[in-house]
């Protein structure tokens, strides 16, 4: 996915509530500076082919997507935008919902942008804007995946088997490939507003050093900024779950009604496991952390089970059903468990490999890569 549209839906992801569908672009939220407000930025430019047409100019929100101003081209595709910016953010202009561009400005900015009207995205041009100079890098960079990731999914809805080899073949190696080339993006220049947004490509968990990276980087330059303060508040909630961290401990009930502690258990290698009876991807997961549990568990593993399960006899059957012989645990208070906010759980199965001191060796480990990770630790 490009970063054009990568930044549509982190809008609406960052977000607790539900963000409207943008439909036009006239009629989306309100204005971000009123009247008496003294314009201090300028954006300008042409847009080729498009004849005394509605432009708009809008500011990108955690939340929302607000309008600051629509102008109207001359007969030459000229427009000219001079509004006030306190606080460097993500705008963007266009002339429909699908064919527009982003722009990252600061205050006294005076950027310049040319495109062609039918398609600004591809063919836009900025001057006088090193940011949005590299948002562009930043896109370019990744088209590989979005390309690849297109025919991938175009061979699974024609069934096309042989074309869907193919490309599953290449796949992993283009996805690692523009993975590194972000990961570079962001250490050339990690205190920027595009490496804030080339983040939003990563996974949190598997990169968590290059979200801290920028959110070190970018500290008391950006509070203002609502991207960079919700993803601050992720990543800080993150930072005690990183590996090499401190687990923090859990004492929940047994099904024998006794209490049991995570740090009851300490001494051993302990997979925190959270799933539940009516999780399909845990019940079919279960089968491979039984087999590495026999493998291992004389070794000096243990698992400790959590269970998101609100009835009782449930969470009882799967475990019997499942031949689950390890240590469980549970409020049976489904999402409300309190297990949930101290661990950040937004999705089951979910695990956490804790070494015999209490801290973090591992995390989100199942399939092959939780093998791997105890081979590594006891030897296969």
């Amino acid at each position: 996915m490009l970063f054009l549209a990568s930044m549509l839906l982190l809008a609406v992801a960052c977000s607790n509530t539900d963000a409207e569908e943008v439909k036009d672009l006239a009629n989306e939220g309100a204005t971000v500076a009123s009247e008496s407000d003294e314009p201090n930025t300028e954006l300008s430019g042409v847009l080729k082919g498009a004849v005394n047409a509605p432009v708009y100019l809008q500011y990108l929100t955690a939340a929302k997507i607000v309008n600051v101003d629509t102008v109207t081209t001359d007969a030459e595709g000229k427009f000219a935008f001079a509004f006030r910016v306190d606080v460097a953010g993500y705008y963007r202009i266009g002339l429909s919902e699908n064919n527009i561009c982003v722009l990252i400005v600061e205050p006294k900015d005076k950027i310049k942008v040319e495109a062609d009207a039918q398609n600004i995205y591809q063919t836009y041009v900025v001057e006088n804007s090193p940011e949005s100079v590299r948002l562009q890098d930043l896109n370019e960079m990744l088209a590989p995946r979005d390309s690849i990731s297109m025919a991938l999914q175009n061979a699974q809805m024609t069934r096309d088997q042989q074309k869907f080899r193919e490309v599953a073949s290449v796949y992993d190696g283009i996805l690692a490939e523009v993975n590194q080339g972000v990961k570079d993006f962001i250490k050339a220049n990690p205190a920027t507003l595009s490496s804030l947004a080339a983040i939003q490509n990563l996974n949190l968990d598997q990169d968590f050093e290059y979200f801290v990276l920028v959110i070190d980087a970018l500290k008391g330059k950006m509070e203002s900024n609502e991207f960079y303060k919700s993803l601050s508040d992720q990543v800080n909630a993150q930072r005690k779950l990183a590996v090499g961290s401190p687990a923090p401990d859990i004492s929940l009930p047994q099904p024998d009604g006794e209490m049991l502690s995570l740090t009851d258990l300490q001494g051993k290698y302990v997979l925190i496991d959270f799933w539940a009876s009516w999780c399909g991807p845990c019940r079919k997961e279960n089968p491979n952390v039984v087999r590495v549990y026999n493998k291992y568990h004389d070794k000096g593993f243990e698992i400790l089970g959590v269970s998101l399960d609100k009835d009782r006899n449930s969470w009882l059957k799967a475990i019997q059903q499942d031949g689950l012989v390890w240590k469980h645990i549970s409020d049976l208070k489904y999402w409300n468990s309190v297990v949930v906010p101290e661990y950040q759980v937004k999705g089951i199965p979910l695990t956490y490999l804790v070494d015999p001191d209490g801290n973090i060796v591992g995390k989100n480990l199942r399939g092959a890569s939780l093998g791997n990770k105890l081979a590594e630790i006891f030897g296969d």
